[in-house]
């Protein structure tokens, strides 16, 4: 390989480099690997009772109303009575998610 071959073979790399790097930052800043609203809920049900939730449907402002798909005791103890196939959740912009009691949602 030549002297001016190398070179721009180490251009072409560093090139490939700054816009790998410039498409990761442009990802990281418009929140393209933030999950969704439901993602958030699904993961947070799981987490804290062992649950797993199916569709979810946003009902109004910070509230989604999702399926039930597999109850745990653990669940149905903290929403309470009252007991459905769906469930009303608060998933705010801070990343916390709150349940709100078996669907449907309450307005307010």
């Amino acid at each position: 390989m030549t002297r001016q071959q190398l070179l721009l073979l180490i251009r072409v790399m560093l090139a490939a480099t700054a816009v790998i790097v410039a498409l990761g930052v442009l990802a990281i800043v418009f929140d393209v690997f933030a999950p969704s609203k439901s993602e958030r809920a699904r993961g947070y049900v799981e987490r804290e009772y062992g649950a797993e939730l199916g569709d979810c449907r946003k009902v109004a402002g910070e509230r989604l109303e999702c399926a039930l798909d597999k109850p745990t005791p653990e669940l149905s103890k903290a929403l309470g009575p009252g007991r459905g196939d769906r469930i009303c959740l608060f998933v705010f912009e801070n990343a916390s998610v709150v349940l709100d009691g078996y669907a449907p949602c309450r307005s307010g």
